[in-house]
């Protein structure tokens, strides 16, 4: 009987658009080392959206992301274009499992026409990519570095985030190494 190879499944969460989806699987397996592939759309949880905020409680959706029946799932990253909140904040980027199986991010403030601008595909893609990495190294347990540059540093603005790389720094490569099992060595 042949063992399941692991990999990262990208579930789109309501509408998202397709481009996005389809830049992100190809770095995302260079820096994770799991296969990526995107998983059939679901809808919005029932019951996320906030009517006063007029936002989505983000935990709900990584509820929903661990009902999917994923087996081979080694990670399951939500990606949704609604606005995210948690309590103790005005908005979140994305949330994730500390460690854990499942994170969510959300387009919405990622997207240029957000703030007024004009459409932007490829910074879009970018500041996606940006997120999707912070938030799946969560998920392996890796907590917000303080390297400008490295792409755990927390973004508490789209600034930080369009300042920071979309790759780890050495310390926190070793470290997700470390934690896969890698035998990682500095």
């Amino acid at each position: 009987m042949a063992i399941a190879v692991q990999k990262i499944y990208l579930v789109p969460i309501g509408q998202v658009e397709p481009e996005v989806l389809s830049t992100l699987c190809p770095p995302l397996e260079e820096r994770f080392g799991y296969p990526c592939e995107v998983a059939p759309g679901i809808e919005l949880p029932p019951g996320a959206y906030h009517p006063r905020r007029g936002q989505y409680h983000a935990p709900a959706f990584l509820e929903r992301l661990l009902t999917l029946a994923l087996p081979d799932a080694v990670r399951v990253l939500g990606i949704t274009g609604v606005d995210l909140y948690v309590p103790e904040l005005n908005f979140v980027f994305g949330q994730a499992q500390f460690p854990g199986r499942v994170a969510v991010i959300s387009l919405c403030r990622l997207r240029p026409q957000f703030y007024g601008l004009e459409p932007d595909q490829a910074l879009l893609q970018e500041r996606a990519l940006k997120e999707a990495v912070h938030e799946l190294g969560h998920t392996f347990g890796l907590s917000h570095c303080p390297q400008p540059g490295c792409v755990m540093h927390f973004s508490n603005s789209l600034l930080d985030t369009d300042r920071k790389g979309s790759d780890f720094c050495p310390t926190c490569r070793w470290e997700l190494d470390k934690r896969r099992g890698l035998g990682a060595e500095m």
